[in-house]
């Protein structure tokens, strides 16, 4: 066990971006602190250019646009693939689901601008890590059904909110079951507090046990928002992860699969590997990301 989750000492470490020829750092995409975004280009070819929007994790304790947790992004550079990082509120500024409105308002102005940052907003995917990766698929998947909406943030609320594919990894999506799955695989859970009020899980819900408001953990799950039409997701987990248990992104796969077909719900469980995006960057896991972009952009 170490230190309770929200009593980390937090320091960014930059993402590697020396050698990116074009990139555009603290755009505006609404008033407020905290809603900013950074754009880098690929060095080679010519724009307009598939985008990838990513979404830092730090269980929406902690976080900032373009820190070392943009690597696994970075990545899909060389592929062709326009990477954006966008800052958030944290749960101490804002009550959840406020980051779900901010990332879709950041698509929106995305939309509108596309031409200034030579991306090509009709090829469009959501990546994110940890909690990140919770609110990727929250944001793609109830676009898609005109939930969880407030349009009239930012000025852009015009344009459209959708994307086209998800990649999502290690994310928290069932936030009452951490105790339990941890017990069913004899994974030791990292932090103590797992399940609890000061879990970072139980500040989402206004510091409360999820397992005490049942109701807003069904209200946040991504499963509530699958539908025929949800975007394709790309999801990885590691069976030794001792933050997030792994069976959660089984069960988000297994729970999209019942709308979409396979390909549309595609798993990697990586045996032994934990939580962090080291262990996700991989040549490896990059084609497979690229694969899956490739498909569905």
């Amino acid at each position: 066990m170490t230190d309770k989750f929200i009593d980390r000492d937090y320091k960014k470490i930059e993402a590697e971006t020396a050698y990116i020829k074009q990139q555009w750092h603290d755009i505006a995409y609404m008033d407020g602190e905290r809603h900013t975004l950074d754009v880098y280009l690929p060095n080679e070819g010519q724009g307009p250019f598939p985008v990838i929007v990513d979404i830092y994790g730090g269980g929406l304790i902690f976080g900032d646009k373009s820190s070392h947790k943009l690597e696994p992004a970075l990545r899909l550079l060389d592929k062709g693939y326009a990477v954006v990082s966008v800052d958030y509120s944290l749960i101490h500024q804002k009550d959840f689901p406020f980051q779900i409105y901010e990332i879709k308002a950041a698509l929106r102005f995305l939309r509108a601008h596309a031409d200034e940052y030579q991306l090509d907003m009709n090829r469009v995917a959501l990546m994110g890590e940890s909690s990140g990766a919770h609110l990727a698929v929250m944001t793609g998947v109830t676009a898609s059904v005109d939930a969880l909406q407030n349009p009239f943030m930012g000025d852009n609320n015009n344009q459209p909110e959708t994307v086209n594919a998800i990649i999502a990894m290690y994310g928290p999506y069932e936030f009452d079951q951490f105790v339990d799955q941890f017990n069913e695989s004899g994974v030791t859970p990292k932090y103590a507090e797992t399940g609890t009020a000061e879990s970072f899980e139980g500040q989402m819900f206004n510091q409360q046990a999820p397992k005490d408001v049942p109701q807003r953990v069904k209200m946040y799950s991504p499963k509530m928002y699958f539908n025929a039409e949800m975007p394709p997701i790309l999801a990885f987990a590691g069976t030794a992860d001792a933050v997030v248990p792994y069976q959660q992104t089984v069960n988000m796969i297994n729970g999209a699969r019942e709308f979409v077909s396979e390909d549309k719900a595609v798993l990697h469980l990586v045996e032994g590997t934990g939580h962090g995006p080291a262990d996700y960057m991989s040549p490896e896991f990059t084609d497979k990301k690229a694969a899956f972009l490739a498909k569905w952009l």
